[in-house]
């Protein structure tokens, strides 16, 4: 198909309007995507809206700090994990330093730093902890039943035990839900909480990216261009092209010029949603002013014209500067006692190169409740002063508060409701924070969409058909899920 239409528009088309695939939206899953695609030996043209490649996976240096634009810098399954082992097949280098901890958990006014799971007796002490152990049982050694698979994780703890005597324990499952997924228990399954824990202890513990997000990201972007990938920034998609249910090109404006361009190629990988992608085949775009209005006012037409309201994973975020050390390791510290804010991380404990010289960076995450931001925003301030107290006030600075909603969201889906990388039109594929795989989360669900994008791309090549392995990243063994009783796996003692 791909030559066919090659000798089709030769004659017409001058060699610069041609190329084997585009990528629309050069955040972590196109460049991924484009980086595999040049290492077949494709000519490969990235066109990305902003001034600058990485999208939520990238950062600004703000008074010296890397201020994440979406990330905290973090890896949910660290140097085991789904994009390690993508990075590694790549080429493109990278470290990353795994947590030391399972985590730590302020609840009742206190920090308790736990090595490994046996570690959350200190917490929640007998009663709740011998109701943690059957939980685990029941998650981890049971067949689920068909008619718990879909059940909202809240209801399926309800089945189990009394959420009424067990409020630290309900807590324990809402923080771990509300900063991994940025969803409350009633809006993910339970077959999706218990896939996305078992993948957790059996890859790894997390892990921050030495030099930030951004660091990565700009590896990642010369990798492309020095295999000679095109990446053009400030490009503003306006159409995808299709003649007869088959993909043709693109049509994009160059927002520093004014000038509009028609690219084509038979290949066209879209990072930027399903949402802002079907929007494109039907030459409209998705504004974030028109869908932040919808957010108000879910009572008005949608800007979809009627197609299903998509859910995304909404959340709220900010940076703190602090002249001190507020968490003593490289792990998660989750709040169980706060009103808003679910964890914290320090990622200067792993990088300090992240912060001025003898600072510390803190990120906090939360899942937005409300349409009213100011309030979501002041609750976080109030929980900040709530876990530190006078330190906060003596020695922290907030930074930037940042909300991720709309087309600038946590998950443009939610998890567990992600859409497969194929779409109905021939030739036009999806990676990105739509298309994870199940029980994959945050940047190891972009990875693993690549890889599923990558097996369906060689189904079609009858030559990598017959001698293809899958790309899909492996789970490591069960043993390791057991190293998490005592302590967290992965390389946090090289460092």
């Amino acid at each position: 198909m791909q030559e066919q239409l090659s000798q089709n528009l030769a004659p017409v088309l001058p060699a610069s309007e041609r190329y084997d695939a585009i990528v629309i939206g050069a955040g972590l899953g196109g460049l991924l995507a484009a980086a595999h695609l040049v290492q077949r030996n494709k000519h490969v043209l990235v066109l990305e809206r902003l001034n600058h490649s990485g999208g939520r996976f990238t950062a600004k240096t703000f008074q010296g700090v890397q201020v994440s634009t979406g990330a905290v810098h973090m890896v949910p399954f660290g140097s085991s994990g789904v994009l390690a082992h993508m990075l590694s097949r790549l080429r493109v280098p990278y470290r990353f330093f795994d947590a030391d901890v399972f985590g730590s958990f302020h609840v009742h006014g206190k920090q308790h730093r736990v090595r490994g799971l046996l570690g959350v007796s200190r917490f929640l002490g007998p009663r709740q902890f011998g109701w943690f152990l059957r939980l685990g049982w029941l998650m981890f050694f049971r067949p689920l039943p068909a008619d718990e698979r879909d059940l909202p994780f809240d209801r399926w703890l309800e089945r189990h035990i009394n959420v009424k005597r067990n409020p630290q324990l309900v807590a324990f499952f809402e923080r771990i839900s509300r900063f991994a997924l940025s969803l409350e228990l009633h809006q993910v399954s339970t077959a999706e909480v218990i896939q996305t824990t078992k993948n957790m202890f059996r890859f790894g513990a997390p892990a921050i990216v030495d030099g930030g997000c951004g660091a990565l990201s700009k590896r990642l972007e010369q990798h492309v261009i020095k295999q000679g990938g095109e990446i053009l920034h400030s490009c503003e998609v306006r159409q995808i092209l299709q003649e007869e249910g088959k993909v043709s090109g693109v049509r994009f404006l160059q927002k520093t010029s004014g000038e509009e361009r028609t690219v084509y190629a038979p290949l066209v990988v879209s990072d930027i949603g399903p949402r802002a992608t079907d929007a494109l085949l039907e030459n409209r775009r998705i504004t974030q002013a028109a869908l932040l209005k919808e957010l108000k006012n879910p009572a008005m037409e949608a800007p979809l014209r009627g197609e299903p309201t998509i859910r995304e994973a909404v959340g709220l975020k900010v940076h703190v500067l602090s002249d001190v050390s507020l968490i003593p390791h490289r792990g998660i510290m989750y709040c169980l006692d706060t009103k808003r804010i679910a964890g914290i991380v320090q990622p200067t404990n792993s990088d300090p190169s992240l912060a001025p010289p003898g600072k510390h960076l803190l990120i906090t995450h939360q899942v937005i409740q409300s349409h009213n931001v100011e309030e979501e925003k002041a609750l976080a301030l109030a929980d900040l002063r709530m876990l530190f107290g006078e330190t906060f006030e003596k020695h922290c600075r907030v930074l930037t508060m940042g909300t991720y909603r709309g087309e600038w969201p946590v998950n443009r889906l939610s998890q567990g409701e992600d859409v497969s990388p194929k779409t109905h039109v021939q030739g036009l594929y999806l990676v990105g924070d739509a298309v994870k795989p199940s029980g994959y989360l945050m940047v190891e669900g972009v990875a693993q969409s690549v890889n599923h994008f990558l097996d369906l791309l060689d189904s079609l090549d009858r030559e990598r058909a017959r001698t293809r392995r899958s790309h899909m990243a492996v789970r490591g063994s069960k043993l390791n899920a057991l190293r998490w009783l005592y302590k967290a796996p992965g390389n946090s003692g090289r460092y």
